[in-house]
């Protein structure tokens, strides 16, 4: 009896220790903090439901790293970081009244950008806000996003109503002044880019699984729907531009995670751009930002690779209309061999997608089988690996020196300006930071009063962040604001690093840290005039538990004397959260 229950207290001491050990030998590469990848903690996995983490597993973003489980490991390892119990999504109340309309308002932020140049300027007119006003802005009401770690979607404001999606593909239109929920739509994914309304008025975005859609933003009825991409783990994470009845939407990939795997036969996935017709959601055109991958080398285990693949593109293209041009910034090659095309700007025909002109700043080859390990022996780590530094944000297109330049932001902490009319020749070149695979400029800059505002996220450096003020016409740095120390420092996630887009309006910048806090620096010095820590929680208009926590992959829009801004962002190591917060000038 003695052996026996020795026995059994052996088995249950394995039993327990199983899925740390998958854990730690399948996920703790990419799920640890300073990782580079984009992906949450153990901790803020366990407000996830554990089935969708098995969905997750078995045939999402995640299915070929699933694939090296068996599927009892993965039903463990699921069990193991999500939630326990039921997916059951909690009551929500806070519903507008049956026939409730919204106060009329011609004032807007639609889209990534107010603006086609992707600058993130929001004029005095429509901005109602200023550095006189901001003083006195204060949270008026705040939205809970259910079951949620990290808030995306930046929110759009068209006729007094905000659009923003979610992480379960909830997207919500709500009353801009008292937060009501006027609709819902469930997508097929989770919804992060940016929605943006035309004529109708009609709601058009995009999915994790490179779905495109439109709906009535009056009703959320669904007026079209389109797949955009059949690759595997294909998705839409740029807002889409519209223009003249054309809807330009870029499409991304996260092939480069599934290379981590060696015996995925890494990589096929082409970047590109596709042209609907926004009335009918017909493909017009699609440009791609890659040759036709064929096979390439085959590994000592047999396995068959491809290339050239990659050049995604992740941001929001930028509208050129002097010039008729569609400019997107792309991402690094997956696999061999090198193109031109990638980590580059590219200007391509809007009538015909055609590519006229591609301007690399710096060749980057990479896929996670590189990881932090360096180039291994028998992987698919191309031959000659970078740092992961592509670029992940919009360019923009200002006017500065007398000239048109388009000014782009990087990882590797370098911003770069081209010359438009002489095929994207590089003017100037400026370093902020170290950059990385979560350094330089991650999602975005913004440009106001003849200055271009660059925030530097060089997460887990000595100097992870700051605000910077650059000369358009030279690159020359005017000012930089060093972040202030972290007031959560110790708490898990919590960081200095400024991932997140700013916004300008007339007289100030927005801009939003790791460390939950959402600060206004003053353009002409870069004086910090206004500060908010959202990285706690807040009663919610709609009855949803939610706090916030860090901001990264979307910035605030700001219109009619209010600031919309999502918080929590879980995916890149960074603090947990699932809130919409709304401030007004008092």
């Amino acid at each position: 009896m003695r052996l026996f229950a020795i026995g059994l207290a052996a088995a249950a001491l394995c039993a327990a220790q199983e899925p740390t050990r998958i854990f730690m030998s399948h996920c703790m590469s990419c799920h640890s903090p300073n990782s580079g990848a984009h992906a949450p903690m153990i901790e803020a996995m366990a407000g996830i439901p554990w089935q969708d983490i098995l969905k997750t597993l078995e045939g999402g973003s995640m299915k070929v790293q699933g694939a090296t489980l068996t599927a009892e490991e993965r039903v463990v390892i699921a069990r193991y970081l999500g939630r326990a119990g039921p997916a059951v999504i909690p009551e929500m109340s806070g519903f507008c009244p049956a026939g409730a309309k919204p106060a009329a308002s011609k004032l807007s932020w639609n889209g990534w950008s107010p603006d086609d140049q992707n600058t993130r300027f929001q004029p005095a007119g429509a901005a109602g806000l200023d550095a006189a006003k901001v003083k006195t802005l204060d949270l008026k009401w705040a939205f809970g996003f259910p079951t949620g770690t990290t808030a995306f979607g930046q929110p759009t404001i068209v006729g007094g109503r905000v659009i923003t999606g979610s992480n379960d593909g909830t997207v919500y239109a709500l009353d801009a002044r008292s937060g009501c929920i006027y609709w819902r739509y469930q997508a097929k994914s989770l919804v992060r880019a940016a929605v943006v309304v035309g004529p109708g008025p009609r709601a058009y975005f995009g999915d994790l699984e490179s779905n495109a859609y439109a709906v009535d933003a009056n009703t959320g009825k669904l007026i079209w729907q389109k797949k955009l991409d059949d690759q595997p783990f294909t998705r839409i994470t740029g807002s889409p531009k519209l223009h003249d009845g054309r809807l330009y939407v870029p499409i991304a990939s996260q092939e480069e995670n599934a290379g981590s795997n060696p015996q995925y036969p890494c990589c096929k996935f082409r970047g590109n751009v596709v042209a609907l017709d926004a009335k009918t959601g017909a493909i017009i055109w699609r440009s791609y930002t890659t040759p036709e991958p064929g096979p390439t080398k085959v590994s000592p285990a047999g396995v068959q690779y491809y290339g050239p693949s990659g050049a995604t593109v992740w941001s929001s293209p930028t509208i050129d209309l002097k010039r008729k041009l569609l400019y997107v910034a792309t991402g690094n090659g997956y696999s061999d061999p090198d193109i031109k095309t990638a980590d580059a700007v590219v200007a391509m025909d809007m009538a015909t997608g055609k590519i006229r002109w591609a301007q690399q700043a710096s060749p980057d080859m990479f896929n996670w089988d590189c990881g932090g390990r360096g180039r291994p022996t028998a992987g698919n780590c191309p031959e000659n690996p970078g740092e992961d530094v592509d670029f992940g944000s919009s360019p923009m297109l200002v006017h500065a020196g007398g000239r048109d330049l388009i000014v782009a932001g990087q990882k590797s902490g370098v911003v770069h300006a081209f010359d438009p009319d002489q095929n994207g020749k590089i003017v100037w070149q400026t370093r902020i930071g170290k950059g990385g695979k979560l350094g330089g400029i991650l999602w975005g800059m913004a440009a106001a009063e003849g200055l271009v505002f660059a925030p530097l996220s060089d997460m887990g450096s000595p100097d992870p962040g700051g605000l910077f003020a650059l000369d358009p016409s030279s690159g020359k740095i005017v000012w930089q604001t060093p972040p202030p120390k972290p007031p959560c420092a110790g708490q898990r996630g919590c960081s200095a690093a400024q991932l997140a887009p700013p916004t300008a309006v007339p007289g100030l910048v927005f801009s939003g840290s790791m460390d939950g806090h959402l600060r206004a620096f003053r353009i002409s010095d870069g004086a910090i005039v206004w500060d908010f820590d959202t990285a706690r929680e807040f009663p919610t208009v709609n009855g949803i538990k939610a706090r916030g926590g860090s901001f990264s992959g979307t910035g605030p829009t700001v219109a009619d004397g209010m600031v919309f801004v999502n918080s929590g962002y879980a995916n890149t190591g960074g603090m947990a959260g699932n809130i919409l917060l709304a401030f007004s000038v008092k």
